[in-house]
């Protein structure tokens, strides 16, 4: 029984590494704008709480 060596071409080898293409990741997903707002409104009650005492 013989057994053959497969060959390995540098056209084939570029395959190997190929990775199935993923979805963009999406740049705003409104997390930042909401923590802005959260920031926002913990300054007005800090501004607010300073002045009523």
């Amino acid at each position: 029984m013989e057994v053959k060596k497969a060959t390995i071409s540098p056209s084939t080898m570029a395959y190997d590494n190929v990775s199935p293409s993923l979805a963009p990741v999406p740049t705003n997903d409104g997390t930042k704008i909401d923590q802005g707002v959260a920031y926002g409104l913990m300054l007005v009650a800090l501004v607010l709480t300073y002045f009523i005492h």
